[in-house]
């Protein structure tokens, strides 16, 4: 058999096809001979895509939840390699790269960049890069922190040992989590082009999402997760660059006000949690501008980083962007962290349910 013919694609999508015609049509001149569609809520143009082409299908008219659907989906594979690409992710690679990948590794992460051209979307695709230079890390460290759904693979056996995707918020990266925690080989392969939000509402929406789910991952697993921090202790760095400038400026530099408000005001919950994020992102900017010397010589260590990761990985990103995604980006998208898992912790304390806008726990 040829190795193209051991992968089944499942293909996710909700409400719309996104470009699961251009993904198939491509993959089926590769070789590929099996698609397993996960649709919850189909439109009029997804449902014709179903008639269209030899799909097998997990279709819900209701929302069922991501997690479920694809579980469902990976049940009516036979190949032995599971592909998972989502509606609006473009792969942009020969199949059989990622298939010489799951020939020495149990799951591959899949590298996802981002093609868009507003501001927003040209900081997501720097955020990204160090997202995937996570991934090229925790390779070399033979663990794993987590998996971008929108593109990756994994054999089959391994997913199901696995138990498959869990019901929490991010299941991607809750099932790379316990791929690395359980002991499973994780390497990187392929390209792929997928969607980001264009402006700031949605994406502080998705990060919201992102970060509780995160937090929410993060407090099950922390016990296992301290025991490897020449994984996670660079992985912050690199996710979170400001961080080093917010520990310099507030926890050293600050007033004890400025510290008693930004360790207690994310614990008051009857705050909604957008407040709570720009009350904390202000203070850290009003810190940065009264300690410029420390801000400009972290960004200047950062930035001489940034440019040679991306050069080594070939990765096109607007230099021009580097300033704001240093003083305004990652100071945004760190707080909007540490908020979440100082609320979901308090939640979590409480016995409460974690819940957050559009995801469906059930």
């Amino acid at each position: 058999m040829d190795k193209a013919g051991r992968v089944t694609v499942i293909f996710a999508a909700y409400r719309s096809p996104g470009v699961i015609e251009e993904n198939y049509l491509k993959l089926r001149k590769m070789g590929v001979r099996e698609f397993v569609l996960a649709a919850d809520c189909p439109d009029s143009r997804l449902k014709f895509l179903m008639r269209k082409y030899s799909f097998k299908l997990s279709v819900s008219e209701r929302r069922r939840g991501k997690w479920r659907a694809l579980n469902e989906a990976a049940k009516l594979a036979e190949g032995s390699y599971l592909l998972f690409i989502d509606s609006d992710t473009t792969l942009e690679c020969d199949v059989r790269d990622i298939i010489e990948a799951l020939e020495r590794y149990d799951a591959v992460e899949i590298r996802k960049e981002i093609r868009g051209s507003s501001v927003m979307e040209r900081l997501v695709n720097i955020d990204y890069l160090n997202m995937f230079a996570v991934a090229k890390l925790s390779e070399r460290l033979k663990s794993c922190l987590g998996l971008n759904g929108a593109a990756f693979a994994i054999k089959k056996d391994v997913f199901f040992a696995l138990g498959g995707f869990r019901n929490v918020i991010n299941e991607d990266t809750d099932l790379g989590i316990r791929l690395g925690l359980e002991g499973y080989s994780f390497g990187t392969a392929g390209r792929a082009f997928t969607a980001a939000p264009r402006g700031f509402r949605e994406w502080s929406t998705q990060r919201e999402r992102w970060a509780t789910g995160g937090a929410q991952i993060i407090l099950e697993f922390l016990p296992e997760l301290l025991k490897k921090p020449m994984l996670w202790v660079p992985a912050i760095y690199i996710v979170f660059p400001a961080i080093v400038a917010f520990a310099l400026n507030d926890l050293i530099g600050g007033s004890i006000l400025t510290k008693i408000v930004y360790f207690l005001l994310p614990a008051i919950l009857i705050l909604p949690q957008k407040i709570l994020f720009f009350v904390l992102f202000f203070l850290f900017q009003e810190r940065m501008l009264k300690n410029a010397v420390v801000g400009l010589i972290t960004f200047a260590l950062w930035l001489i980083c940034e440019v040679l990761v991306s050069v080594k990985l070939k990765w096109r990103i607007s230099y021009s962007l580097l300033p704001a995604f240093y003083f305004i980006y990652s100071p945004a998208w760190m707080l909007i962290s540490l908020v979440a898992l100082l609320r979901v912790a308090i939640i979590k304390a409480s016995g409460k349910k974690v819940r957050v806008k559009n995801w469906n726990p059930d």
